[in-house]
């Protein structure tokens, strides 16, 4: 009986620890922010269009800088750059541009440029990231490794 009083007070603070940590896990990832963020979103579909790997160019993909708020990617000819900002679940996407190669796919450039422009919130459910502009699904894109970049030009 000594002994379960002596120990008694173990219980309530594992459980106390156990609250703190899981309730810090709820509010990291409760938004998605540190999913989304530093992760590669490899292009699945724009605008209902479905893409896959092309022989001619490589795999389209974006990515979210946490620490100085960067967008980075690929349109699957030329890189992608700019700026977002998270806020309360929306997303804005600004200063968008891209490097000026020749590609055989300029409108799935384009187009990719022209839906990330519009996005204002996300949602991201197990490793696919949908981008909505007012409440429509607008892309898709599903959590991968690092593409193979090309060679620049």
């Amino acid at each position: 009986m000594k002994k379960m009083l002596r120990y008694g007070w173990l219980l309530p603070l594992f459980l106390y620890l156990s609250a703190c940590n899981l309730s810090e896990k709820s509010r990291q990832y409760g938004e998605g922010d540190t999913e989304l963020q530093n992760s590669y979103w490899i292009l699945l579909s724009l605008q209902d269009q479905q893409f896959e790997d092309n022989p001619e160019t490589r795999t389209a993909y974006i990515r979210f800088e946490a620490a100085d708020n960067e967008l980075t990617g690929y349109t699957g000819c030329n890189r992608l750059m700019g700026r977002y900002n998270l806020q309360n679940g929306s997303l804005q996407l600004t200063n968008l541009g891209t490097t000026r190669a020749m590609c055989p796919i300029i409108e799935q450039e384009n187009l990719l440029v022209a839906v990330l422009e519009k996005a204002d919130t996300y949602k991201i459910s197990g490793d696919v990231l949908t981008l909505f502009h007012q409440n429509t699904a607008v892309a898709t894109f599903r959590a991968g490794a690092e593409p193979n970049m090309p060679e620049e030009r």
